[in-house]
């Protein structure tokens, strides 16, 4: 198991300002954020940037950043992303049924022209692809120039956040269940997935 041990007690007193910050802005530390206290100017950085995505006004409408990060969930079988995020995505008013296409590895049936290319734009940057210009300008119409960049490191960011939690073994939150149970998953001492 590459769970880290517990970083709440004792905090240095650095720590404690960092995880002060954190907790001011997400309500408790959760997450990769118990496992990225341990390095608190990594953490205070990394807590920054998801902030700033995540709370910052930023110009992506809130369900396509849900429709998102639960994307990113699936593509990296991230469970505690997907538990965490379902409830927010409902909130901005992504459809249940979205949501379900999503959990099963199933294409969107009704999707707004915005989603459907921010998912198309997406895959670009699973694939590590260049997007295509004629998907690049429809995202910059309808999102500007500054959505279609926060899209992009919107994906990038939530894969990292998603190494984090598997590479720790961040637990689910308590009464969760395992929304990809029984899918096949990465091995990393396989190299495969099993």
């Amino acid at each position: 198991m590459a769970k880290l041990p517990d970083p709440v007690t004792p905090l240095t007193p650095e720590a404690q300002e960092v995880y002060d910050e954190l907790v001011s802005s997400r309500g408790a530390l959760h997450g990769p954020y118990r496992s990225l206290i341990h390095h608190p100017e990594l953490a205070r950085r990394v807590g920054s940037l998801g902030s700033f995505l995540r709370f910052g006004n930023g110009a992506l409408p809130g369900n396509v950043r849900e429709l998102l990060i639960l994307t990113v969930a699936r593509k990296i079988d991230s469970p505690f992303e997907w538990v965490m995020h379902t409830p927010h995505a409902l909130k901005e008013g992504l459809p249940e049924d979205v949501i379900e296409s999503i959990r099963q590895n199933k294409e969107p049936s009704v999707l707004s022209p915005l989603q459907a290319d921010a998912l198309k734009a997406a895959r670009c940057v699973f694939d590590r692809r260049s997007i295509p210009k004629d998907l690049q300008e429809r995202l910059i119409e309808a999102a500007g120039i500054k959505g279609l960049i926060e899209l992009v490191v919107l994906a990038g960011f939530y894969q990292m956040i998603g190494e984090i939690i598997s590479s720790f073994d961040t637990p689910l939150p308590e009464g969760a269940s395992d929304p990809f149970a029984g899918a096949a998953r990465f091995n990393c001492e396989r190299g495969r997935a099993t």
